[in-house]
């Protein structure tokens, strides 16, 4: 059996500002450039589920934000 690391990854005050403001366009366009960095790396994400992971990560945000909280990703 193998032991399994785990990490959380807290969004940046900055970061969190940039998503939780963004404009719906503005996220669209960040969707699109993630699936064409991804896919330089041999990943492929589609634009629209890439769309929609970025629009609602910038939902939770700035719900999150108008609670006075901050965002949290666990990784293992």
């Amino acid at each position: 059996m193998s032991a399994q690391t785990t990490a959380c990854v807290g969004l940046s005050p900055r970061l969190s500002a940039a998503l939780a403001d963004a404009t719906h366009s503005r996220l669209s366009d960040a969707a699109a450039s993630w699936t064409r960095l991804r896919a330089e790396d041999g990943e492929t994400i589609g634009t629209e589920i890439a769309d929609v992971i970025i629009k609602g990560l910038a939902a939770l945000v700035g719900s999150a934000r108008r609670q006075n909280q901050g965002v949290y990703c666990w990784i293992a």
